[in-house]
């Protein structure tokens, strides 16, 4: 038997305990059983194939349950000792990257016989089909026409697969979101009025034109999103999932109408209505707030939203920019650190979290984050050059800030009007810095709550309404 200590914990690999100063944690055996992986291997790369193949031998499972069981590791570590002791490879898999001691301990003598485990076997399968019925803060109830008749064998299997395409749609990655559509349309294809379906390509199309991952224009993504929405309810009129597509396309309209946005108030509300756990249309809601400017009842909206659905990086990453404006820069740090854990290369969960050091003064741990912002995505560069400038401006290394400004400068197209703005104000431009301050202003209404409430904008903000 062995016990490896690290940081605060001891991990007993016979009874499959993590243990804290020697009391146990309340984990599950497969989560500490990915931990002992690692930790056999400290410092070395553990592939993700191999993971699986070790924590679930008998196969049937696939990322979304080792993304989950990292997760849990990860936030049950943090929250008792100040390292990041689990590292993300990307592309590869995950290494333990803090020193571990590892001490041989007698093995106890054996006890009496006790009753059969079968109990403890049927409780954990109970609570295993628990958490399918609910993944994520999303409820998998059936939603299939009124009087449509479907064998329990297809509903079990398209529920299976609904659970597995709103993990990779969570993901909001490209691939992500292309292997959500393969799982959404395999429900369809096994039954054509499982609304669930439907609803789940109108999702992913949403995201498609959101985040311009598909092969066509965000118009026609929009337009497929809207298409989808609309089947999902002419087989389910009360597909929460359907309503929340309708308002985000409608909230995110460039330069909405005031009669548009009430209609995507009114959608978002609905689908919140329709199904108050769904992670998804609490998240969307949140957004639509901030657009309009009402940051502490999007925070608000956001942590629900969070709550229900953890493993969306979406999520966490909007909820750490609102934490930002709303000056709770510690709660910030956390929420971006939380969505890289989820999604390594996320640009706007390193803005933040480089944003909310710069806020506490932390001026160098700001710059090595939105250096790395450059480092993992390369169209980033010139947004994270922008973002530097203003650091080397306040260490008044000038020389320095200008070549970062002229770096953002012949890639404006990438970077942020506001974060230009704040650039040129840095270096003492404030001509240029107004000019792109009333650029990103006319960009849209997320941009103008933003510099509404964005602490970095005080200066430029009284300058503006000066008229100087």
């Amino acid at each position: 038997m062995s016990l490896y200590e690290f940081g605060p914990f001891q991990l007993d690999d016979a009874r499959l305990l993590l243990l804290d100063r020697g009391a146990p944690l309340p984990i599950g055996p497969k989560v500490v059983e990915t931990l002992l992986a690692l930790i056999e291997h400290p410092g070395e790369v553990f592939p993700k194939g191999d993971l699986l193949a070790r924590i679930w031998p008998e196969g049937y499972v696939d990322e979304a349950n080792l993304a989950q069981n990292i997760y849990v590791l990860r936030k049950t570590l943090r929250a008792r000792w100040d390292a990041e002791a689990i590292e993300t490879i990307p592309r590869r898999g995950y290494r333990f990257a803090a020193s571990v001691v590892r001490r041989e301990i007698a093995r106890p003598e054996p006890a009496a016989p006790r009753r059969p485990a079968f109990r403890w076997r049927g409780l954990a399968m109970a609570a295993s089909f628990a958490l399918i019925a609910v993944f994520g803060g999303t409820k998998l109830e059936s939603r299939i026409a009124p009087g449509h008749a479907v064998g329990s064998e297809v509903a079990a299997q398209d529920a299976r697969l609904y659970t597995i395409g709103r993990y990779y749609w969570n993901l909001r990655s490209k691939d992500g979101i292309s292997k959500s559509v393969e799982y959404f349309s395999r429900i369809i294809a096994n039954d054509p009025r499982d609304a669930r379906g439907y609803a789940g390509l109108a999702l992913a199309n949403a995201i498609m034109a959101d985040y311009g991952y598909g092969k066509a224009s965000a118009k026609v993504d929009i337009a497929r999103a809207r298409a989808y929405a609309h089947k999902a309810l002419s087989v389910d009129p009360n597909d929460g999932d359907a309503y929340a597509v309708l308002g985000m396309i409608a909230s995110g309209t460039m330069k909405a109408t005031p009669a548009q946005i009430a209609r995507a108030l009114a959608d978002l509300r609905r689908a919140i209505a329709l199904d108050p756990s769904s992670g998804s249309a609490h998240e969307w809601y949140g957004i639509a707030l901030l657009q309009q400017g009402h940051v502490a009842e999007s925070y608000t909206e956001l942590e629900r939203a969070a709550q229900l659905d953890p493993l969306s990086v979406a999520t966490t990453a909007w909820l750490g920019t609102t934490a930002y404006l709303e000056r709770h820069y510690r709660d910030a740090i956390a929420y971006a650190q939380e969505t890289l854990d989820l999604s390594p290369q996320r640009p706007d969960a390193y803005e933040t979290l480089g944003l909310a050091y710069e806020a506490l003064g932390d001026d160098a741990r700001a710059k090595a984050t939105f250096n790395k912002m450059a480092a993992v995505c390369e169209k980033c560069a010139p947004g994270a050059a922008a973002l530097l400038a203003p650091l080397f401006a306040r260490e008044n290394r000038m020389a320095e800030a200008r070549a970062q400004l002229e770096i953002a400068q012949r890639n404006a197209k990438e970077v942020a009007p506001q974060d230009l703005a704040i650039a040129f104000e840095a270096v003492g431009d404030h001509e240029r810095a107004l000019t792109w301050l009333h650029r990103s202003r006319l960009n849209d209404d997320y941009a103008a709550a933003y510099i509404a409430h964005d602490p970095r904008f005080a200066g430029l903000r009284k300058i503006s309404k000066s008229g100087a």
